[in-house]
């Protein structure tokens, strides 16, 4: 699936029907959107696709070229193989694609998220402040994204282990 005005969308048909988005990082927390996304999918009867973002980091070695073919891309992508394997092991969605996006990942998955039925994110990804509860991409998603947002949060940021005790 491309960078297009039907992004969020597969066609059942002749009519584009909206899906239910994933971002995945490869994270417990991502891993554990997948699983409520595919409840949700169910429960919906939408389809579900698991979208993984990755920014080419420039640098003064930029003009060697690998001579085996490898690009940054298939480390995602395998990356997204094994959180798929994760979350769901060798029961996969029916209605269920995989997409590789290059760009920021906010606004790559916001740009993404038009016309989709909801975009969910994990809590905290794999950025460096880990005590926070909500990282910068699932934070930036939930103020831009041109659809819901749902947010689901590790174990410990349920237990509020992220951040210490806190009342209820």
């Amino acid at each position: 699936m491309s960078d297009s005005d039907d992004a969020g969308q597969v066609e059942s048909g002749h009519q584009r029907v909206p899906s239910i988005l994933v971002g995945v990082d490869g994270s417990e927390s991502s891993i554990r959107a997948l699983r409520h996304a595919r409840r949700l999918a169910d429960a919906l009867n939408a389809p579900l696709e698991a979208v993984s973002v990755w920014l080419k980091a420039y640098s003064m070695y930029d003009f060697y070229q690998s001579d085996t073919g490898w690009t940054p891309a298939q480390n995602i992508e395998k990356m997204l193989d094994v959180a798929v394997e994760q979350a769901f092991g060798a029961d996969i969605p029916a209605r269920f694609t995989r997409t590789v996006l290059e760009g920021a990942p906010s606004s790559t998955l916001i740009r993404y998220s038009a016309g989709a039925e909801m975009l969910v994110l994990g809590g905290r990804g794999h950025g460096g402040f880990t005590g926070l509860i909500l990282g910068s991409v699932s934070s930036a998603c939930v103020a831009h994204a041109p659809c819901p947002v749902l947010i689901v949060h590790n174990d410990a940021q349920r237990r509020g282990g992220a951040t210490g005790s806190r009342s209820r």
